[in-house]
């Protein structure tokens, strides 16, 4: 066994004079016959079917955990679209086929985008991964060509309630349904005498995916102090802040019943509070499932949606913060837990039953997680068993030239000049 770690740090921008460090760890653990697996993480390696599926979208960052995850099971053939012609996933030798047309002007051209790939080849499922694909496609189905081949998606007002945090807070309160105090607000009239107890959060009505909009106010001259110092964009909601730990579930549903879930907590985290969590613990919480089951149902839900929760040290009780109505930045750690949902999800669209399948209770830590343990602990470098059963490492092993791309690509960004 060979391995070749490659570490990038302390590189500035020095026009932006950037506080962050930038590493990066690859360990090339390279055997005569492949990789190793532990048997016990070994799951739907084979497919019970060879399909072809068509992923919309490309552009987003998601691609490359749902690639990713696909790419475990033989059989299965990748066709990506995209508007970002230099996207490194281009260069995968796990998609078969990467098609670029220039960003649409509209939904409408999206869809013929689309749909001039879908004449271009045989494609047996059609799955986007994000708000965009998804949302435009659950507009514009009717003019998608072989719309029967759409994985499962929710109604358009139920997508809607979903991804907007102030139509999430009154269907919460509606369906008694455990989540924090919110206020939504349309102007600063009433901001001089906030009913809730300090610290508070406020968060955009949509969008602010991975932490990026929400503020933390800690006393009513923070909150005079900043909206006398910010231009503030409305509507906004301000939402009690709650005691304790992040905690998630990720969901694929048929009609409000839940077909495969995952439940994560968070135990490393990322540059400030507020951003996804770099480290995760897999386990299983009753009380918190029950909460999900009720949610899902009270939405009818149909397709794949990341729960956002955190629990409560003060009444005992996990809360639902908000919902991400698409693929998830964790997507590569449910599947190395036991659960592909991104194959789940092609296998619902094709009619081919499965059971509720079960995941492991295991510790999972992506690249940055890497990096941020790496530092402090360098000998960290020597658990290879971790490394390459409990983070995303397996994938570039099998697939390296995408991410020495984007490697490159980064130090390029952050070189002046």
């Amino acid at each position: 066994m060979c391995f070749i770690m490659v570490e990038v740090l302390h590189l500035k921008d020095n026009l932006n004079a950037l506080k962050k460090n930038i590493f990066v760890i690859i360990y090339f653990a390279l055997f005569s016959n492949g990789i190793k697996r532990n048997s016990r993480l070994i799951y739907m390696r084979k497919s019970l079917k060879n399909f072809s599926v068509m992923i919309p979208g490309g552009e987003s960052n998601l691609l490359t955990y749902v690639v990713n995850c696909l790419s475990e099971i033989k059989g299965v053939k990748i066709y990506a679209l995209s508007n970002n012609k230099n996207d490194f996933v281009r260069k995968s030798r796990k998609v078969k086929n990467f098609s670029y047309y220039p960003k649409a002007a509209n939904e409408t051209e999206w869809v013929s985008n689309l749909n001039e790939e879908l004449k271009k080849f045989e494609i047996d499922v059609i799955m986007p991964i994000d708000e965009y694909g998804i949302l435009t496609l659950i507009k514009n189905k009717s003019i998608l060509l072989q719309n029967s081949k759409l994985v499962l998606l929710p109604e358009l007002n139920t997508f809607n309630t979903a991804n907007n945090k102030g139509l999430l807070s009154k269907h919460l309160q509606s369906f008694q349904i455990p989540a924090p105090k919110t206020i939504l607000y349309n102007t600063t009239d009433d901001l001089s005498t906030l009913p809730l107890e300090f610290p508070v959060l406020m968060k955009p009505f949509e969008g602010g995916g991975g932490g990026k909009g929400i503020i933390l106010l800690k006393d009513s001259l923070s909150v005079k102090n900043f909206f006398s110092s910010n231009k503030v964009e409305f509507p906004f909601l301000i939402q009690s802040y709650i005691q304790g730990y992040d905690i998630d579930c990720s969901v694929l549903c048929k009609n409000g019943k839940i077909l495969a879930f995952t439940i994560q907590k968070g135990i490393l985290q990322g540059d400030s509070e507020f951003e996804p969590n770099i480290g995760l613990e897999f386990l299983h919480e009753k009380e918190l499932y029950i909460v999900v089951k009720k949610l899902v149902k009270s939405l009818n839900w149909s397709g794949i949606a990341h729960i956002d929760m955190r629990y409560d040290v003060n009444d005992k009780t996990f809360k639902v913060i908000e919902i991400n109505p698409r693929f998830w930045e964790t997507t590569e750690a449910s599947e190395i837990a036991g659960v592909n949902f991104p194959y789940l999800y092609c296998l619902e669209r094709l009619d081919i039953a499965f059971g509720k399948p079960e995941y492991r209770n295991i510790k999972f830590m992506d690249l940055r997680g890497i990096g941020k343990t790496f530092r402090n602990n360098k000998l960290f470098l020597f658990k290879i068993k971790f490394l390459l059963r409990n983070t995303p490492i397996k994938y570039y092993l099998k697939d390296p030239l995408p991410f020495l791309n984007l490697i490159r690509d980064k130090i390029r960004s952050l070189l002046p000049g």
